[in-house]
């Protein structure tokens, strides 16, 4: 059976509309914090260190949020609903909670190992035998009881057996998305032709500086620091934000963030989790989204610096915020993150409402009394000033990382993409982007012409939805109203008016462009050169309502191959630690 990563999409992506009291609770904390905060100040004006200094004085405090400490009697309870799930044939909910009894399972425990023996049973039921194969050696690994070891020994014989009839998801052809285009010799991960520029109406904003096809890949830019929704934290790599939900490891210290490979697990715990491990439950009590990176950033960059506080202070203080271009770091001899943070160091923070900024001062001040909770930081974060100097960054970075972080679409993860960051919002993209990964991979939608602006759409497009659930959906997901020219009513009656019909020739083209995106039988690679040619040649017709089909049917593609390509790699890294031995 082929696994439906679409279905698994959906399940993370979504799962928070269906358990809408986790998600209020996160969110009510934090108001509920504020607003007790205005009515103890009386809501008179304070200014950051004020607002500090109250919150130290007088709370909130975050110390009853109890923490989750390895324990195997929880283990075994979730394990318990996990296997009610799976009777009952929910397998993702099934593989959540077996994720969560990983998590929860005491070191060298057999708890542990049968989490992984469990995961593994659901792997192959989805037909997914290399990452079943990663569950069985897992299992065995982690002191799966030897009564199970008949099972194991059995599932894997099977597994074997089809991978090597062919039967694996890996040996279907599925085009591959490597950069396919010159690269610009700065940053070999972006196309030659791309610059950056201020637009009066975007501000930053990417522009084309030579023509582009259909189907060229543009990009392919690595997070620099992700964060994922704490009600996902069984479903997401906490390093990368991955969403490898049948791969996930657990932080061996505490039961609240899982990791898609022990690379990602040693990473966090160098850059990161070694200042959230023991505060990470009151972390997840106070978590605002994006606005929750800016302290993250601060102590990611505090690791950057190699733990040299007075070093990255004088650094930081000696830049000055007037503005950035993500373009000018140069990745030529590798990528290094310090000189990524110094360049966002540089982004100039736009001026906020009076109540917005006085909230961010808030949050700042709050997440500081829990960050001060962990050793970690405290044995680094020492004197006044010092103290001072994180409180600055806390709240600066709060707002830089809001202002290029614009994926708030995307309920699971609050990924920072210091390049895309610079991308607009159109409705009427010319590009498509897969940001939901630890890579950043966008490829031309349509032909893009020398100068033209770089869009894509945060979320709807202009062709699939109605103007008013297009506008309902800009406002309610981005917090803010769309101006493109598919929103802009002047604007779209002219545009519309330029539309050309599809001649003789055209209707016969896209009859044929058509029947092959409905064919289920044909493979992907012939369905993206259908509608790249008839893109291509009818890209002036644009926005004729035929063409805009061809549009939307090539976004489909896109999602799906660049989803297979995604899946199949996790797919052969995983055979390739199982051959390894783990």
């Amino acid at each position: 059976m082929e696994i439906n990563i679409a279905s698994l999409q959906d399940h993370i992506l979504t799962r928070a509309r269906g358990r809408p009291d986790v998600h209020e609770d996160f969110d009510f904390a934090i108001e509920r914090y504020h607003r007790e905060f205005l009515a103890s100040t009386g809501g008179r004006k304070m200014d950051l260190e004020s607002t500090w200094r109250h919150v130290l004085e007088n709370g909130p405090r975050v110390d009853d949020v109890p923490e989750r400490a390895k324990s195997n009697a929880k283990a075994v309870a979730v394990r318990q609903e996990g296997n009610r799930y799976y009777a009952d044939r929910v397998l993702d909910e099934a593989a959540e909670k077996y994720n969560e009894s990983i998590c929860w399972a005491e070191p060298g425990s057999e708890e542990l190992g049968i989490g992984f023996a469990n995961r593994s049973a659901i792997c192959y039921e989805h037909g997914d035998y290399e990452i079943c194969l990663l569950n069985i050696a897992l299992a065995r690994k982690h002191n799966c009881p030897v009564k199970l070891e008949p099972k194991l020994a059995a599932r894997e014989q099977n597994c074997r057996q089809q991978i090597a009839a062919g039967m694996s998801q890996v040996s279907v052809p599925n085009p591959r998305f490597a950069m396919n285009v010159e690269t610009d010799p700065k940053i070999p991960f972006m196309a030659k032709g791309l610059r950056m520029t201020e637009v009066p109406a975007y501000g930053r904003a990417m522009v084309a500086e030579r023509s582009f096809r259909p189907g060229d890949v543009l990009m392919k830019e690595k997070v620099f620091m992700t964060m994922s929704d704490p009600q996902y934290q069984y479903l997401h790599c906490h390093f990368c934000g991955e969403s490898k939900l049948f791969n996930l490891i657990p932080c061996s210290d505490c039961a609240s963030v899982m990791y898609c490979s022990d690379k990602c697990r040693q990473e966090d715990k160098r850059t990161l989790h070694r200042f959230e491990c023991g505060i990470k439950e009151k972390l997840n009590h106070l978590y605002t989204s994006i606005v929750a990176l800016g302290p993250r950033m601060f102590l990611y960059g505090l690791t950057l610096f190699g733990d040299k506080v007075d070093v990255m202070q004088k650094v930081c203080e000696a830049q000055k915020r007037s503005g950035s271009n993500p373009l000018d770091v140069d990745y030529s001899n590798g990528y290094n993150p310090l000189e990524v943070f110094k360049n966002l160091n540089q982004v100039k923070v736009t001026k906020k409402e009076e109540k917005n900024y006085r909230r961010f001062m808030f949050t700042a001040s709050i997440y500081f009394t829990v960050y001060m909770q962990s050793p970690a930081v405290r044995a680094l974060i020492v004197s006044e000033d010092q103290q001072k100097f994180m409180l600055r960054c806390f709240m600066d970075y709060k707002q830089i990382c809001l202002q290029a972080s614009m994926f708030f679409w995307d309920e699971a993860n609050a990924p920072l993409f210091p390049i895309a960051s610079i991308i607009n919002h159109s409705c009427d993209p010319n590009v498509y982007a897969i940001p939901r990964m630890s890579h950043f991979k966008m490829v031309a939608l349509k032909p893009i012409a020398k100068g033209e602006q770089i869009f894509f759409s945060y979320g709807p497009v202009w062709y699939k939805n109605g103007d008013k659930a297009k506008q309902d959906s800009t406002m309610s997901l981005f917090l803010f109203q769309c101006d493109c020219v598919a929103c802009n009513p002047a604007r779209l009656k002219r545009w519309l008016a330029t539309q050309k019909r599809l001649d003789e020739h055209g209707i016969r083209d896209l009859r044929t462009c058509s029947k092959v995106i409905a064919d289920d039988l044909a493979p992907l690679a012939a369905k993206m050169n259908a509608v790249q040619q008839f893109i291509k040649k009818y890209a002036h017709t644009h926005p004729n309502e035929s063409f805009c089909s061809v549009l939307q049917g090539f976004t489909d593609i896109l999602y799906e191959a660049l989803m297979n390509e995604w899946a199949n790699k996790m797919r052969s890294e995983a055979l390739e630690q199982v051959d390894r031995g783990l």
